[in-house]
């Protein structure tokens, strides 16, 4: 039983984690998007970002499930805290 218990922390201790940076890169992606939008509105910048090699690389499919991610991430931390 302590080692199920164990076991369960340390998988909280990851969805924590896990979620965190979810987050937080869903901050990223906003503030990305922001700024491309701030460049595309000046037509010199916004030839020199469409230079860059890591422009417009495609949809991020992840930013759509972000929200369903986090809440299944906090349902297993509750139904690992038992």
């Amino acid at each position: 039983m302590a080692d199920d218990q164990q076991t369960n922390q340390v998988l909280v201790t990851i969805l924590e984690m896990l979620k965190r940076q979810a987050i937080y890169l869903h901050r990223q992606h906003g503030w990305i998007t922001a700024l491309a939008g701030a460049m595309a509105a000046d037509p010199e910048l916004e030839s020199r970002l469409k230079q860059q090699p890591f422009y417009d690389q495609g949809p991020a499919p992840f930013l759509q499930t972000v929200d369903v991610m986090i809440q299944n991430i906090d349902a297993l931390i509750q139904r690992l805290k038992g």
